[in-house]
């Protein structure tokens, strides 16, 4: 019989603390990345199965590889009775894709449902009272941005611990401000970015979890990475050491170099010690297969053929 392992595409599964990173992403080719307890995906890459299970859908840039399976997306939620997807977009692609998703539904003749949420750099979504996802500038070719995952809390200001609690209910309806607030970046995600501004950004410095791509690592390919808007290994090494996350996940690796060349080039430019909290999100070291992975999306609709 014939080998047909090659149709199985293996997607990764990292687990970094209470959160998951899931997904896929090779230079070129396709970039989609969930956090499932979040319920958001960065990015849609060609839409693995498992994509469908996130209501949120964050788009840094509209090249093909991060962005082509958005009407399958889509449409798939409306096939299974799921609810429409949120997409949140740069703001200057909000028409070509709002374009582009009615045309889908021309072909299909389905009103397939969706909401675009235009977005721009420093804007917040709220979610939640306390979630919201922060768009960033990023610098690729072209608009592009990322976005951050921030838990909002609350805490009683220093002055009125102590106070019983009728007394604090008593001011809070007198308009007192008893509490403040406290943002804490979970989960920051870069898409395809060169060196820049944005690696000094709080969202991305302090983020407990931060996915930024390094597409190159040769020396010879520090062109590629320039015309290209790409990270190249040399400037991140040049940045790593003022970022405080306790987990890095690298994206976007080319095959020109491959995974496993380049983690040892990265552990020989910045140390054993510096590596304990650097994961490459196409390892595969302990990866499951698609179909393994696969199995947490969404149950067939009844009129699944």
């Amino acid at each position: 019989m014939a080998d047909k392992s090659f149709l199985v595409q293996k997607f990764a599964k990292i687990p970094l603390g209470a959160l998951h990173v899931l997904g896929y992403s090779v230079a070129g080719e396709e970039t989609v990345c969930q956090i499932p307890e979040l319920n958001v995906c960065f990015d849609i890459g060609r839409c693995p199965h498992f994509a469908l299970t996130s209501d949120i859908i964050c788009v840094t840039h509209g090249h093909m590889d991060h962005i082509a399976g958005l009407p399958y997306y889509l449409s798939q939620r409306y096939f299974q009775g799921m609810k429409p997807g949120l997409i949140l977009i740069p703001r200057e692609l909000e028409r070509p894709v709002d374009n582009l998703l009615r045309c889908w539904r021309d072909v299909e003749r389905q009103g397939t449902p969706y909401k675009l949420v235009p977005m721009s750099a420093g804007q917040a979504y709220e979610v939640r009272r306390d979630f919201v996802i922060r768009a960033l500038q990023t610098h690729h070719g072209g608009i592009s941005l990322g976005y951050s995952l921030v838990s909002v809390r609350e805490k009683l200001k220093p002055e009125y611990m102590g106070t019983p609690g009728q007394e604090l209910a008593k001011m809070r309806r007198a308009g007192v401000e008893i509490q403040y607030r406290i943002e804490v970046p979970l989960v920051t995600f870069l898409g395809d970015t060169s060196f820049g501004d944005v690696f000094s950004n709080p969202d991305v410095v302090n983020a407990e979890i931060l996915i930024t791509e390094i597409t190159f690592f040769d020396p010879t390919h520090k062109h590629k990475a320039k015309a290209g808007r790409h990270l190249h290994l040399d400037s991140f090494v040049e940045l790593v050491a003022s970022l405080k996350n306790q987990h890095i996940v690298i994206t976007h690796v080319t095959r020109r170099t491959g995974v496993r060349r380049a983690r040892q080039m990265l552990r020989k430019a910045i140390g054993e010690q510096r590596m304990k909290n650097i994961h490459f999100l196409m390892d595969f070291e302990g990866a499951a297969e698609a179909g393994e992975v696969e199995d947490i999306g969404p149950p067939p609709a009844d009129t699944a053929e």
